[in-house]
């Protein structure tokens, strides 16, 4: 029987304030340039939405991992701190479907 923690799963990075200041500002194409160097064979990137949203697929780590390497290499590439929150598509389905009273 296959590890549950070898199998991928799907989420997604908030980056807080990019592209909002004027310093911190990064075109789509160099964010995903720059996020594929936290890359190796347990972290993908699968595609950048608006900029400020990363779409990864990770395996053998936690999500607040994931967070804690893009927070890195974002802080290092704008010379400030960048926080980044990360969410499993599993939490972001259940809060859309989530019925509001």
């Amino acid at each position: 029987m296959k590890d549950r923690a070898d199998e991928w799963k799907r989420g997604v990075a908030f980056v807080r304030g990019v592209n909002f200041y004027k310093s911190l500002r990064i075109t789509k194409e160099e964010m995903l340039k720059l996020c594929r160097r936290v890359e190796d064979d347990n972290l993908r990137i699968i595609k950048i939405v608006k900029t400020d949203n990363i779409i990864f697929e990770k395996r053998n780590m936690h999500y607040a991992t994931v967070g804690q390497r893009l927070e890195k290499i974002l802080s290092e590439h704008f010379g400030k701190p960048v926080y980044v929150t990360t969410r499993s598509m599993r939490t972001i389905k259940s809060l859309i479907e989530e019925k509001v009273e």
